[in-house]
C-alpha cells in the first residue's frame, strides 16, 4: 500500500522543544503576578498538566482559576488577565517553524503529500495554530485538548487518519519520541521516523523508546523529502 501522508508531532519535531527553562521562566512571572512562591505554583501546575492537555479546563482562564483554586487564592481579572497574557504569548513565540521546515513542507505539499498533526496541549495551541505559519501547511491539525484523548493513544492516530481520509499503513508518522508516540504510530500501522532533538531542555528527558530507537532517524525535516520520495 503506498503512502500518501506524513502526520506530524509539533514540539521537538516541527517547532523547538517546549523549553523547561523558557516556561519556567514564565511560570515564575505567573506565581510572582498572583504573590505565591514560585515553587509551589510550580508544582500545582504540574498537577494540572493532565487536566489541560485533556481539555477539562476548556481555556487558560479556566486553568488559572483552577490553579488559585488549589492553592487557596482569590485572583482578581487583571490578575488573571495578565497571567493569560503570558500563557497565550508564550505559546505565540512556541510555534513559529524556522524557514526551513516551512520550506520542507511546502515541498512536500507541491509533491501531494497529505500533511496532519497531532499533538498532546493545552487551549492555547488550537486557539493560536491558526495564526502560525505551519497552518497553510497542515491538512488535519488534531488537538488532545480537543479530542479529550492523548498520545500513545491508538484513537488519537485513528482520528488523524479518519480525517485524512487515509489508512494507517499509508502514513508515516514523524516525532521526537515523546509521550510513547512512535511506538504507539506503529502500532496502529504507521511507519515511524524518530526526530531528533535535544532532551537537555524538557520536562521529559527519560525517553526509552528515542534510546532503544533502532528505525529511520532524521536530524532536520528537510532529510524527510528525500525519504518519502524513496518510500513513495
Amino acid at each position: 500500500m503506498p503512502y500518501k501522508a506524513v502526520i506530524f508531532d509539533l514540539y521537538g519535531t516541527l517547532v523547538g522543544n517546549f523549553s523547561r527553562q523558557a516556561y519556567d521562566k514564565v511560570q515564575e512571572q505567573m506565581a510572582k503576578i498572583l504573590g505565591v512562591p514560585f515553587p509551589k505554583f510550580w508544582q500545582t501546575m504540574g498537577e494540572t498538566i493532565n487536566d489541560r492537555s485533556l481539555g477539562a479546563n476548556r481555556s487558560v482562564e479556566e486553568n488559572i482559576i483552577e490553579v488559585c483554586r488549589r492553592l487557596g487564592v482569590k485572583p482578581d481579572r487583571t490578575q488573571i488577565e495578565k497571567i493569560a497574557a503570558l500563557r497565550y504569548e508564550y505559546t505565540r513565540r512556541s510555534i513559529i517553524p524556522e524557514r526551513e521546515v516551512l520550506e520542507a513542507l511546502g515541498l512536500l505539499k507541491r509533491n501531494g503529500w497529505l500533511m496532519g498533526l497531532i499533538t498532546n496541549c493545552n487551549a492555547t495551541v488550537p486557539m493560536l495554530f491558526p495564526e502560525s505559519p505551519l497552518a497553510q501547511y497542515i491538512n488535519v491539525p488534531v488537538f488532545s485538548c480537543e479530542e479529550h484523548i492523548k498520545k500513545p493513544s491508538h484513537r488519537i492516530y485513528e482520528i488523524a487518519c479518519e480525517r485524512l481520509k487515509v489508512e494507517p499503513q499509508e502514513c508515516i508518522y514523524v516525532g521526537d519520541g515523546s509521550s510513547e508516540e512512535l511506538t504507539a504510530a506503529a502500532a496502529v500501522g504507521m511507519l515511524p521516523i524518530l526526530k531528533h532533538a535535544d532532551l537537555t531542555d524538557v520536562y521529559d528527558p527519560d525517553r526509552p523508546e528515542v534510546e532503544n530507537w533502532q528505525g529511520i532517524v532524521i536530524d532536520e525535516i528537510a532529510e524527510l523529502c528525500d525519504i518519502v520520495s524513496e518510500l513513495a
